[in-house]
């Protein structure tokens, strides 16, 4: 096809081409088209395949001149992806500038406006300031996290005497609001601890033994569950039976069950140890790259394209529907109680999209700023934990992934956690303070609450 094209840099990280597309091949595809329709046109007068092209012409030619512009545009645009100097984004579809059908003995033209890969400036992102808090992991620290992998053998048994924290109980109970029956089970488990219960009525059973009845009324704060908050429900609550969790003693057996790479006890603890500092050093990284990040944030230049944040915002909102299980309906229904819709939680989040949006161009800036490359090497380790998943060695699946040409979402993974290395690695580490790890994990979640 004989064309040319120009581009010229638009506002918010678009680009508008203009294609030029030769006289000859506008009226070669007219051409084509009408001969292709002629093949099957079925007018009155005329045998199938039969009807003038005039005929064709003088009741359909507006018809035939957009499609040939339809393929025109499509096929010229192909024609040229690869000559483009800044290509569209691959979730953005480029969209007609007034758009005009093609007139016969003229050349075509017409411009398509599409959104960019934003240039963007940052501010240093090296040397910033960090306070690193630190974490002694201790006997203790290790025999506790073991006590809860234990509990996760533990079997159940029948129990006399009275309820108390940590038992089961089977319990019958009915439950009533304002002299109505709203719920009712002949037979439910009530963990005391665990909580699993609608009603979590747990505490409110303690101290009672098997056949025993009670009767008693509870009113639920702002913590509860939404169809709760704010309520009083009465109980009638009879114990049918009542059980308790037996935990197994830690042996060399028990040890190869919990983790299937640990022969013994003594392992075991090793490999506890190393998972619970790595987890611990971890949380830290994370927190300082926060910082760094939000830092860097306050430097960024640049305009963000609109189809990039809306990929975004969509993100954010089927992320909040997978919370509902995939239950879209549940979703609207939960929004409608908030006063939101679809397009308003849409608009809610799109603050937080936008600085998601940052981070992420921030990061892949400092890949090209460092010259940061991702080896073959790197996203064998990288795809190590899918491999295991897909029943295939790090090897073949590199392999299976290159061969389909899927490995760029991994290896720009790759070079993004070795740009998150390398500014945390650089940063200025002024010491915090110094935490085992019960009082790390509950500072921590102090920190979280109040982002919340």
């Amino acid at each position: 096809m004989q064309l040319n094209f120009q581009t010229e840099n638009k506002e918010n990280s678009q680009v508008l081409l203009k294609i030029t597309v030769d006289k000859d091949d506008v009226k070669k595809n007219y051409d084509e088209i009408i001969l292709d329709a002629q093949k099957n046109a079925i007018i009155d007068g005329f045998r199938k395949g039969k009807v003038p092209v005039s005929v064709l012409e003088m009741k359909y030619k507006e018809g035939f001149l957009a499609e040939a512009a339809s393929k025109i545009i499509d096929e010229s645009f192909k024609e040229i992806y690869e000559k483009l100097e800044k290509k569209p984004l691959n979730y953005d579809t480029p969209a007609l500038n007034e758009f005009k059908n093609p007139v016969l003995g003229d050349d075509f033209i017409f411009e398509l406006v599409y959104d960019v890969y934003p240039e963007i400036k940052i501010g240093e992102y090296k040397s910033i300031e960090i306070v690193k808090d630190e974490v002694k992991i201790t006997d203790e620290d290790v025999d506790k996290e073991i006590d809860r992998l234990k509990k996760e053998f533990a079997t159940i048994e029948a129990k006399e005497g009275a309820i108390e924290s940590g038992d089961i109980a089977v319990v019958e109970y009915a439950v009533t609001s304002e002299g109505n029956e709203v719920y009712k089970r002949d037979s439910e488990y009530i963990h005391t601890v665990k909580a699993y219960d609608m009603y979590k009525i747990g505490d409110d059973i303690l101290g009672l033994k098997k056949d025993e009845e009670k009767e008693f009324s509870k009113t639920y704060g702002d913590d509860a569950v939404e169809n709760l908050k704010g309520k009083t429900f009465s109980f009638k609550v009879k114990i049918k039976d009542i059980k308790k969790e037996v935990i197994p003693e830690l042996t060399d057996d028990l040890a190869s069950q919990i983790n299937d790479q640990c022969k013994t006890v003594d392992e075991l603890k090793e490999t506890v140890k190393k998972n619970i500092t790595e987890y611990a050093d971890q949380i830290i990284k994370d927190r300082a790259l926060k910082k760094i990040l939000k830092d860097v944030i306050a430097t960024f230049e640049g305009e963000i394209p609109k189809s990039m944040l809306e990929k975004q915002q969509d993100a954010y909102y089927h992320e909040l529907v997978e919370r509902f299980r995939g239950n879209e309906k549940a979703v609207l229904n939960s929004l409608n109680k908030d006063g939101l819709t679809k397009e308003a939680y849409k608009e809610k989040m799109k603050d937080p999209a936008i600085e998601e949006i940052k981070k992420a161009l921030i990061l892949n800036e400092v890949v090209k700023l460092e010259e940061i490359k991702a080896t073959d090497d790197d996203i064998k380790k990288h795809i190590e934990p899918f491999s295991k998943y897909y029943k295939m060695n790090p090897e073949e699946l590199f392999e299976n992934l290159k061969k389909a040409g899927n490995l760029h979402n991994f290896e720009n993974q790759v070079e993004i956690n070795k740009a998150l290395d390398l500014i945390y690695e650089s940063a200025k580490v002024k010491k915090g303070k110094k935490y085992n790890f019960d009082e790390f994990l509950k500072a921590e979640e102090t920190e979280e609450k109040k982002e919340d």
